[in-house]
């Protein structure tokens, strides 16, 4: 078995950009991987070329509830252009390896293969039955992927009674002492919304009788500039009073510690603490001296885990008669027993390889597959397990230009992945 940073570099050589529909190849590279083992992988299609991955390891235990580790492998795409190395090179340079899905999520499928290829080469079985699932389409919603093996193929997960995928399991900065590890035990919930506003079209030249832009403009600002209120759940309570290194009750103070006090994790820490509401497209129009009929904007919309409603009321509220608002698309939330048994097991992984740490629950500001995985009953959680250096800007990495992961973490993350196995 190769070294897993050698497998993340050839896992990011595989052009799985979605929208585009190719992870065939990268999907027969892990099956073949996973046959060298002496697994029985299934390439499963929604859709010709759409390839996703599943194979089961059987454990010693056949009493111990079985876990499912997912991951997807698809990417979102890149502009070459923009980069300082192609985003397919895969190049292993300067400590890191560069590319897209380095951290989103080929470093996972990664560290998840090398640990099993060693485990298995060696003649160790893990404890329980163990589901690999390699999916497609996560980055378009995941109805070509988890979607569909939940749908269709819901026998192969017999058994799993909770599964980890991305996001969590990463140090957050702390001044001294042992690391602190985030084990995303929660999404938040997804909606995508239209506001569309009507008005009178007419000359460009005349006096406008009713111009939807500037109207559709007062409503984008009224929306995005009032002040959203705090919703706190257990978890982020909890992370940042580990973070604080005492107890934390007030709302805001939590707020505080966690956007101005865990680094670069700051923006995504403090999205979890309360409802987010953000204009990402806007249109109207199609000549310049035509005063249009209407306007419209769209936004993406994130609400914590039992607050909904409370983001629906925002975004909808006080509009007028000529606006119109629409719900393009929905995720649930999922949420997470902090406290029980599996997460006390990747505790307890993380502690094997990092001796001392720390480890708190937290809520991820996005979403993941996790949402598919939940309807089976599982519980879910974010553990990419990776200890990053100093001055390393995690989230940023995620989408953005010359994305890259430390070779060290790539280690780092397959030994706990190596625990986990016998847990």
């Amino acid at each position: 078995m190769a070294e897993v940073e050698e497998i993340c570099a050839d896992l990011i050589r595989f052009d799985t950009t979605n929208p585009g529909g190719r992870e065939r190849e990268a999907a027969e590279y892990v099956a073949a991987l996973l046959s060298d083992m002496g697994l029985d992988p299934k390439i499963i299609e929604a859709e010709p070329g759409r390839s996703n991955v599943v194979a089961r390891v059987a454990g010693t235990d056949p009493s111990a509830p079985a876990l499912l580790v997912q991951g997807h492998l698809d990417t979102v795409p890149a502009q070459a252009a923009d980069w300082s190395r192609h985003p397919l090179s895969g190049d292993i340079a300067d400590g890191h390896v560069w590319g897209r899905g380095a951290v989103d999520m080929k470093n996972a499928v990664a560290m998840t293969l090398s640990a099993f290829g060693a485990a298995l080469a060696e003649g160790r079985r893990p404890r329980r039955d163990i589901v690999l699932a390699f999916v497609a389409d996560e980055e378009t919603g995941g109805r070509l992927g988890a979607g569909h093996l939940v749908a269709e193929h819901a026998d192969l997960f017999e058994g799993c009674r909770a599964a980890i995928g991305e996001v969590g399991g990463f140090n957050v900065p702390t001044p001294s002492g042992p690391p602190l590890f985030a084990v995303s035990v929660a999404d938040k919930g997804l909606r995508w919304y239209e506001v569309r506003a009507k008005g009178v079209a007419g000359h460009g030249s005349m006096i406008a009788q009713d111009n939807p832009i500037p109207r559709l403009a007062e409503t984008t600002l009224r929306v995005l500039s009032a002040e959203r209120p705090y919703t706190v759940t257990e978890p982020m309570r909890v992370l940042a009073s580990r973070v604080a290194g005492r107890p934390l009750t007030s709302p805001a103070e939590i707020a505080d510690v966690l956007a101005t006090r865990t680094g670069p994790f700051g923006r995504m820490f403090a999205a979890g603490v309360q409802g987010t509401v953000n204009v990402t497209r806007l249109g109207a129009g199609y000549k310049e001296n035509v005063i249009p009929g209407e306007a419209w904007a769209r936004f993406d919309c994130r609400f914590v885990p039992g607050h909904e409603d409370e983001l629906h009321e925002h975004l909808t509220s006080g509009l007028d008669e000529n606006t119109e608002v629409s719900l393009l698309r929905r995720s649930p939330p999922v949420l997470s027993d902090h406290e029980g048994e599996w997460f006390g097991l990747l505790t307890r992984a993380l502690r094997e390889v990092s001796p001392g740490c720390d480890v708190a629950p937290f809520v991820f500001s996005g979403g993941t597959d996790n949402k598919w995985f939940r309807t089976l009953g599982m519980e879910t959680y974010g553990f990419t397990p990776m200890l990053f250096p100093a001055g390393y800007d995690y989230p940023a990495m995620f989408h953005g230009v010359d994305e890259r992961c430390p070779v060290e973490a790539l280690r780092f993350g397959a030994g706990v992945m190596d625990e986990l196995i016998s847990l």
